[in-house]
């Protein structure tokens, strides 16, 4: 028995690869986008000529999150290194030579100096690194995302986050001051070139000088009501410029701390701000899809407009005469600035461009990046999670899969146990008595009501249940909703033990109703024939009384078409009850599927697919060893 119990489950092997392979090609090779229809849309998450809002946005990245978790794609928690082709070679896409580092998160933010990289990522992550990838130093980082890095010349390191907290650290990696948090990300950061001071500027809409290394406020620029997003300094130290939510580029004097230009209506909120290092260009990165342009020796003249991209540009920089860009639209692109037309672009989407710097000619970028997953590769960690029962987390709530399927389980479990019970107590004897009394008038007038039940629609049945047992315009006798009242914590044992009986009675009613007809006619069909063996006809010769030709005889060989219908049993448990926990509102897991293929749940289908077809060979095991239970001729070999 034991080897065959082994033989038995390695077999049962390669079918459940099987069926794991075959859900797995449904949900993932399927025509379209599974993840991008679920959400109402085909296109992915992807860029669109139309570009779109913030709403689309967060569609978009809403569904690369769900694609994650069902292992199409990979967080790409690389930096981008490019080198743009020679100026003469127009319009020939950008070529990336290589991704550099490795992340906890996405990178964030990044600066540049000399060969040395200063990167912040989204989980507080610090790090400096060359260009080659190898880490330099790894710092204590930040307990929020972190918005700006920005290296000094010399060596140290200025670092802000979501929270407002900026961090000011040594060459050598230590901490050599902190400014508390103040609940408002700090948006941009940059060091006076004299090196003693550093200035500020927050999404509470301020702009302020700090001391170097106190990090101690010295004033403080009015002037924004809004949110400020960047700021850009002169390489003599005079004069800034800052711009942000309010679309107004402004100039400050350094040396007496006042307004001295602005410049409103510039289209939308400015992201970016690049000073051309001539120093007569400021480049303008706005929410609008454009880059403006603004001459310094004439403030407030029209400014040249650069456009291609169809999302907002998140980052700009110059590349000697041209301007560098990046944007939501998930492209890097090069301008050639005196004939305002793109002359370069990345050859692939690489994501949303966070962080953009320039060195030489070398361009590195930091985005929030995508991978697709090799199909092969993405069964092989779909396979290996299941081996762990990890699904992963619901679509709908994000909650994980299988702390769904343990509440829903016991509850489905439990209701087809009650239902089972009753279905085989009541309808084997049926049957059996059905058989014993052929032709008589209780077989013709049981096969009748029973069939007459066998044909009513249990959606139906469970409607007509509900009108006249559980309304008050006809007799309110039985609750159905639920398997407990609301206050079932305010009643005793008893009473709790009474509540939970009156509302099994309405489902349990339509659960069990159709399978006495199917199972008792079984019952009856099975016995007739064994009544009819020569075996059974010898018990009689022998003067056994009818009692005991019936019992012990004909019914325990009879009973082998009733085991086998065991091996559907299982199964049935998760699929069985599924119209009658949606009617009466039982949290199942008949009730849990129906809703997470309405709401397309694609983790949750598919751990509930794999579950069925594990109980599936599980109950056909179980019916071949009860066949050498219940008939001594069957034995496991």
């Amino acid at each position: 028995m034991l080897a065959y119990l082994l033989k038995r489950l390695l077999a049962m092997v390669p079918t459940l690869l099987g069926i794991t392979f075959v859900t797995f090609l449904i949900v993932n090779l399927a025509p379209g986008d599974p993840v991008a229809t679920a959400f109402g849309s085909d296109s992915g998450g992807g860029p669109s000529a139309e570009g779109g809002g913030a709403e689309q946005d967060r569609l978009a990245d809403a569904i690369k999150a769900k694609k994650k978790l069902l292992g199409m794609v990979t967080e790409d928690r690389t930096l981008h290194v490019w080198v743009p082709p020679a100026s003469g070679e127009d319009l020939r896409p950008m070529e990336q030579t290589e991704r550099v580092g490795e992340f906890v998160g996405w990178a964030r933010s990044l600066d540049m100096a000399g060969d040395s990289l200063a990167v912040g990522s989204d989980t507080g992550e610090l790090l400096r690194m060359g260009l080659d990838g190898e880490v330099q130093q790894t710092l204590a980082g930040h307990d929020d995302p972190i918005w700006v890095v920005r290296l000094a010349t010399d060596g140290r390191l200025l670092s802000s986050d979501t929270g407002g907290a900026i961090k000011l650290w040594s060459p050598d990696g230590a901490e050599l001051a902190v400014r508390p948090a103040t609940g408002r990300p700090v948006r941009s950061l940059r060091f006076h070139p004299d090196g003693t001071r550093a200035y500020v500027a927050s999404e509470d809409g301020s702009i302020l000088e700090l001391s170097l290394p106190e990090l101690t406020e010295l004033r403080r620029f009015e002037g924004h009501v809004s949110g400020v997003y960047s700021l850009a300094l002169d390489q003599a130290g005079t004069t800034l410029w800052s711009g942000g939510y309010d679309r107004t580029l402004r100039e400050w004097s350094l040396e007496s701390g006042s307004l001295t230009r602005e410049r409103e209506g510039m289209g939308a909120a400015i992201n970016d701000l690049a000073l051309s290092t001539d120093g007569k260009t400021l480049a303008a990165a706005s929410d609008d899809r454009r880059i403006r342009l603004v001459s310094l020796d004439d403030f407030d003249a029209k400014a040249a407009e650069l456009t291609g991209h169809f999302k907002p540009v998140t980052r700009v920089a110059w590349l000697g005469s041209r301007l560098v860009s990046g944007s939501i639209d998930q492209t890097v692109r090069v301008w050639d600035t005196r004939a305002g037309t793109e002359v370069f672009r990345s050859n692939q989407e690489v994501g949303r461009v966070n962080g953009l710097v320039v060195s030489g000619d070398t361009l590195v970028t930091a985005s929030n990046g995508w991978v697709e997953v090799p199909v092969p590769l993405r069964y092989l960690r779909w396979l290996g999670r299941i081996l762990t029962l990890d699904f992963d987390r619901s679509f709908i709530d994000d909650q994980p899969v299988m702390d769904k399927i343990a509440k829903a389980l016991p509850v489905t479990v439990g209701l087809n146990v009650i239902a089972l019970t009753l279905i085989y107590l009541i309808s084997i004897p049926l049957g059996v008595y059905a058989a014993v009394k052929r032709g008589s008038l209780f077989d013709h007038v049981s096969s009748v009501i029973l069939f007459v039940l066998y044909s009513i629609p249990n959606f139906w049945l469970a409607t007509l249940l509900i009108m006249f047992f559980s309304s008050r315009q006809n007799f309110d006798w039985f609750p159905s909703v639920g398997l407990i009242s609301d206050n079932s914590e305010n009643l005793s044992s008893l009473q709790y033990l009474w509540d939970g009986f009156m509302h099994l009675v309405l489902p349990i009613t339509v659960m069990v109703y159709a399978g006495f007809a199917s199972l008792s006619r079984y019952a009856r069909t099975s016995l007739l024939e064994t009544i009819g063996e020569d075996y059974i006809r010898t018990a009689r010769a022998k003067g056994l009384s009818e009692k005991v030709v019936v019992i012990k005889h004909a019914f325990r060989n009879s009973l082998i078409t009733i085991v086998t219908l065991i091996g559907n049993l299982l199964p049935a448990m998760i699929g069985g009850s599924v119209i009658v926990e949606y009617i009466f509102s039982i949290n199942g897991m008949g009730k849990l599927g129906f809703d997470a293929i309405l709401a397309r749940d694609y983790p949750l289908i598919m751990a509930i697919t794999t579950f069925s077809a594990f109980l599936t060979l599980v109950g056909i095991l179980v019916s071949d060893l009860l066949y050498t239970v219940v008939d001594p001729r069957v034995t496991a070999d």
